[in-house]
């Protein structure tokens, strides 16, 4: 069972967009966006029903977030599915003991204080001018399109060859003539990409801190 708060993968695939895609709908505050955590290690979630206020806002179609039995006591791991965290992060953070078992009150409780708000630091052009929402043709020119995220990495490995001499990927660096309007949206993309590629460098520094093998 889905959360009520959605990692970013988990976003991408509901949308049927790709992972940079939905971090640029986050950057341009066009989805309600929560950090747990803090400096390298803060991850980005968003509120299912904000997913679902964004499908209808691009014309694509996300089903209904189901339904938590809140007739039962809550375990350590249900919280975690809710929050969209893992039960290790939960104990070892101190929120919640291992063998916890709460009541709806109480995860509500705990829900305000590790989300107490949506994050305010918005890209500052986010109300310019008229920006299109990423549909199927932008998608297709930052490498993003498919379910999953699978787009992205193709998109970006079938382009290689189209470097310049100063190492960008041509389809992505404007032309020396293009309009202010056109250089700040490539700026925003390449954001993008830093912020998926920085946080799939944390999930590796984590694996492999976590690795059996490492330290041996």
């Amino acid at each position: 069972m889905i959360g009520h708060y959605l990692r970013v993968q988990d976003a991408a695939e509901l949308l049927g967009v790709s992972p940079v895609t939905i971090r640029w709908y986050s950057q341009q505050g066009w989805l309600p966006t929560y950090r747990v955590g803090r400096g390298r290690v803060s991850h980005r979630r968003f509120k299912y029903g904000d997913i679902m206020a964004l499908a209808r806002r691009t014309g694509r179609f996300v089903p209904e977030e189901p339904q938590w039995d809140q007739t039962s006591d809550i375990s350590l791991e249900m919280a975690a599915q809710y929050l969209g965290l893992s039960s290790r992060y939960l104990v070892d953070s101190g929120w919640l003991e291992p063998s916890v078992r709460m009541k709806w009150s109480d995860l509500a409780s705990l829900e305000s204080r590790i989300y107490p708000e949506p994050d305010r630091t918005l890209n500052d052009e986010t109300e310019e001018r008229g920006l299109p929402m990423l549909g199927n043709a932008a998608e297709q020119q930052c490498g993003c399109g498919g379910r999953g995220g699978q787009g992205s990495h193709g998109g970006m490995r079938g382009r290689m060859h189209g470097r310049g001499g100063s190492g960008w990927e041509q389809s992505e660096m404007p032309s020396q003539e293009a309009s202010l309007l056109a250089l700040r949206r490539a700026k925003r993309h390449l954001e993008a990409k830093k912020a998926d590629l920085e946080d799939q460098i944390q999930e590796l520094e984590q694996r492999i801190a976590k690795h059996p093998d490492n330290g041996q």
